[in-house]
């Protein structure tokens, strides 16, 4: 959809964020503000993407457990699909991603029912239909650069050996050996899978031919596996990127087309991850980043609580962000875009977002998960 269907169809759609502040900042963003009912996601998001300069990474920060987050990355998907954006980088391990895949590829629901945590995966269920319409080269793919959660994640990584294990005959390789012996376990341990890892990347990458031949599409899978961060670590912004800079090398080495990402992290990874993304000398997508904030005012959130949440960006003034969400309030509107954020008052040494997007009471229940819903 071309920007002008866009706007001559917003001026119909959206509606306009009422007038009532007086102040010098509420009154900048009600003049630059778009919004729309939740119907008109979709093209508010298509709006957005016209509006930022094309670059090869899309970096949104989100807050956990809102419903709103799954809308928005549905949302992206299709509108990033347009510009070549396939690849979705996860604040999740790898190992779980893998099943993700998977079911894209299979439409085998009973993946669903085996992962961890328990959730409907209805983003999951969208994400391969919008798939199956596209060819073998464009459709979607979840890679997982995060650390592995002992509650939920271990129980992904034995089933994403299992399925490939299952898969690829064994040849008496040490790797064939070994992944069998650990999926005789009834669980991992956190000392296993280090364990595990450590065996794995190094025969991976001392006998990458032997593998390559026998893992074939899944050596690339088991490499990042073997990456991954075990357990949760507070300070691991540089971690993830290391692991991201892994998953370009792959990609970069199977693909045709330069790759391109979406990724949905929490808020606080915007300035630390961003900043690695955006910034180091090894970065892939240095000066190739564009971060999106979104914002939530009374927003329904939760996973194992419902609760309602005002919530997201902190890196503003609070007294820019305090005059933002009463203007919010004031509205009957659902979402609301800025991609001018001029209007906000940033902390000392805080980047400014490429964009904001504003969720206004949202959602009419909590998630039943903290990612996937």
């Amino acid at each position: 959809m071309h920007l002008l269907t866009i706007s001559c169809f917003l001026s119909v759609l959206l509606s306009t964020v009422p007038a009532t502040a007086q102040n010098e900042s509420a009154l900048c963003i009600n003049e630059k503000m778009v919004t729309a009912q939740e119907s008109g996601l979709d093209s508010l998001t298509m709006l957005l993407t016209d509006q930022l300069n094309d670059k090869d990474f899309y970096l949104v920060g989100e807050s956990h457990t809102m419903l709103a987050n799954n809308d928005f990355q549905f949302a992206l998907i299709k509108a990033l699909h347009k510009k070549g954006v396939y690849y979705i980088a996860n604040e999740l391990p790898h190992a779980t991603c893998f099943i993700f895949n998977q079911y894209l590829e299979s439409g085998d629901e009973n993946l669903l029912s085996s992962l961890k945590p328990h959730a409907t995966y209805e983003l999951l269920k969208k994400v391969r239909a919008f798939n199956l319409m596209q060819p073998d080269h464009a459709r979607i793919k979840y890679y997982g650069i995060d650390y592995l959660d002992a509650k939920y994640d271990y129980n992904n990584l034995q089933l994403s050996l299992t399925i490939i294990r299952g898969s690829i005959p064994s040849a008496g390789t040490l790797l064939d050996k070994l992944i069998d012996e650990y999926l005789q376990k009834s669980s991992f341990t956190a000392a296993d899978i280090s364990g595990l890892n450590q065996t794995v990347s190094d025969a991976l990458r001392t006998d990458s031919a032997l593998y390559r031949n026998h893992f074939k599409k899944y050596y690339d899978d088991l490499l990042l596996m073997s990456g991954n961060i075990i357990r949760y670590e507070a300070n691991r912004d540089k971690k993830i990127f290391s692991s991201f800079l892994q998953l370009y090398r792959q990609l970069a080495l199977n693909s045709s087309a330069k790759p391109k990402f979406l990724a949905f992290y929490g808020i606080g990874h915007l300035d630390n991850l961003g900043k690695y993304l955006l910034t180091d000398e090894s970065s892939p997508v240095r000066n190739n980043v564009n971060m999106i904030a979104m914002h939530y005012v009374n927003c329904m959130a939760g996973w194992t609580d419902e609760k309602v949440h005002t919530t997201g960006i902190y890196t503003v003034s609070k007294k820019t962000l305090k005059e933002f969400e009463h203007l919010c309030q004031s509205g009957s509107w659902k979402v609301g875009l800025l991609t001018d954020t001029g209007c906000f008052k940033y902390t000392a040494g805080k980047r400014p977002h490429d964009a904001i997007i504003v969720f206004n009471s949202y959602g009419n229940r909590k998630m039943t998960s903290w990612k996937f819903d």
